[in-house]
């Protein structure tokens, strides 16, 4: 058969008007996906102050802490523990890279709606999750080396040659598990904020059983298993085998290296199956907040000043208790410190107190000053972001109502706190606070109480947003509390550095707790220092206050 002529064939005709055929996309390789989706999250890494604070300032801090515990003060070359601590705050800082923050970066992705989103585009969700842990890795890595400068500069660490490559195949591995393994929880639990509180957590406390703060007592059998079972104690001794001095051979801890690729293949198997599905971010019901201001007004619709605060009282602790990280460090963190450090280190005795009795006073302003000063003001400070308290002028709640709720509400969470950790204090170690010793109690608590909470409504009256409020209070808090006589360290720390802590808030407080604890006698000096911290705190939160981001 002839051919038939194009014009007689619609479908061959050429449209004049009509584009010129393109080429098809091609996608772009692998390697360019995931190295755009470093470069993105590590830009979102250095946009929050809180993630450089959690990841390299956090580290450093305990490296330097645990070093003065041990008798490593910086300056002093040659120290034998500094062998251990320097790795030990090297797997601090991994873990709070590649399993906190990771974990709870793609936990916020998911309550966002990023993950879901990403099945319609073109990026698949394993170079989004690669590029996410790229990030982490990077991170992970500064903050190694930067344990390794100190621990080189400061306090003369030995680094041989020979057994380098075993430590960084260590580092590599540490690195690649712990990510899995944030990957994993991520995966597994639906609210960023309760995956924020159960990796910084696990850090945190299994940190006391896995070497990572290089404390020499000898722990109880059990607690010594809890370690080996868990990575983090297997991570430090992948770092650790190879900086001690006379290691023979390579330096490979070949067992511990074979029990954190068990671990990181858990975590990967755990989130290939789970990542990626949606998450539903928690849902909060408007009526509970309808409820919490209706209860404020009488039947005519007249204000009760006592109901407003009570409803406003209501609708505070219901905020805090529906966010797992303020809940989990108020009360759980501190009950655990009395619980589990006694354990850990002996319980021996410190100008004539047992370290049981060091914790049980010195946790009650541990809590109260996490309550306080550092959920309270991030807490107002969201509030602020999200316009709700520019929405407070336009309805018949008074602004001072708001505020009273949330200060009594911080009061009685921080209450509550003070009542678990004596009463843990008590049946377990017996120890107790004397008969004429609780209305002083009482009293230095509650001007604590009142402290703490004027000055964290004072940095939040001052930073610019929500974000920056936990790197402001933490970023302060963190250190105070290592050299405000919390723990024991008052032997080891330099005479400057307990003379200016005597100034400030924590370290008077703490001594003001003790003595009433121990005499029921009051301390007005170290009182007075309290009270003034909270007028000076009043006066900046009233000057500085904003009602509008």
């Amino acid at each position: 058969m002839p051919d038939l002529d194009a014009r007689s064939r619609p479908d061959l005709r050429h449209d004049p008007a009509a584009p010129p055929p393109t080429a098809p996309v091609s996608r772009p390789p692998a390697w360019r996906l995931v190295l755009g989706e470093v470069v993105h999250a590590s830009t979102d890494a250095w946009r929050t102050p809180a993630t450089l604070l959690v990841t390299l300032i956090f580290p450093l801090l305990f490296l330097v802490v645990s070093g003065l515990a041990a008798g490593a003060a910086p300056g002093d070359a040659g120290d034998g523990a500094i062998q251990r601590l320097v790795p030990g705050a090297a797997v601090f800082a991994v873990a709070m890279a590649t399993f906190v923050m990771l974990a709870f970066s793609v936990a916020v992705a998911g309550e966002q709606g990023v993950l879901k989103r990403l099945r319609g585009t073109p990026l698949p969700a394993w170079a989004y999750l690669a590029g996410r842990a790229g990030a982490a890795a990077w991170v992970a890595v500064l903050g190694t080396v930067l344990m390794v400068v100190v621990g080189v500069v400061a306090y003369g660490l030995d680094l041989t040659p020979r057994t380098l490559p075993a430590a960084l195949l260590g580092l590599i591995v540490t690195i690649g598990v712990l990510a899995s393994l944030g990957l994993a929880v991520a995966s597994l639990v639906g609210s960023s904020q309760a995956v924020l509180s159960l990796t910084m957590g696990a850090v945190i406390l299994l940190g006391f059983v896995s070497d990572l703060y290089g404390f020499d007592g000898d722990l109880p059998r059990w607690l010594e298993a809890i370690g080996w079972t868990f990575p983090l104690r297997h991570a430090v001794e992948v770092l650790a085998v190879p900086l001690q001095p006379g290691v023979g051979g390579a330096g490979v801890a070949f067992g511990s290296l074979a029990a954190l690729l068990a671990w990181g293949a858990l975590g990967a198997v755990v989130a290939s199956r789970h990542l990626g599905r949606e998450t539903r971010a928690t849902s909060r019901r408007s009526s509970g907040h309808r409820t919490a201001t209706a209860r404020g007004w009488s039947a005519d619709g007249s204000p009760r000043p006592l109901g407003m605060i009570w409803g406003q009282t209501r609708h505070a602790n219901r905020s805090v208790w529906r966010e797992p990280v303020y809940a989990f460090f108020a009360l759980a963190l501190p009950t655990l410190f009395v619980v589990i450090l006694p354990q850990v280190v002996g319980n021996p005795e410190f100008d004539g107190r047992s370290f049981a009795e060091w914790m049980t006073t010195g946790m009650p302003v541990f809590g109260v000053a996490l309550t306080a000063y550092v959920a309270l003001p991030e807490l107002v400070a969201a509030a602020r972001d999200r316009g709700v308290l520019k929405r407070l002028r336009g309805t018949p709640l008074p602004a001072w109502a708001y505020l009273t709720g949330r200060l009594v509400s911080v009061a009685w969470i921080a209450s509550l706190t003070v009542a678990i950790l004596l009463f843990a204090g008590w049946w377990l170690y017996g120890v107790a606070p004397v008969a004429t010793g609780w209305p002083t109690l009482v009293l230095v608590l509650g001007v604590g109480i009142a402290c703490f909470a004027a000055l964290g409504l004072a940095v939040g009256s001052v930073a610019p947003n929500a974000e920056a409020v936990p790197a402001i209070t933490l970023a302060t808090f963190m250190p105070l509390m290592f050299l405000s006589g919390i723990f024991p360290l008052g032997d080891v720390l330099p005479e400057v550095v307990t003379a200016i802590a005597g100034w400030l808030p924590i370290a008077p407080l703490v001594d003001a707790v003790r003595e009433a604890f121990s005499t029921g006698a009051l301390l007005t000096r170290e009182l007075a220092i309290v009270g003034g911290w909270a007028l000076l705190g009043a006066v900046v939160a009233t000057w500085r206050f904003r009602w509008e981001g």
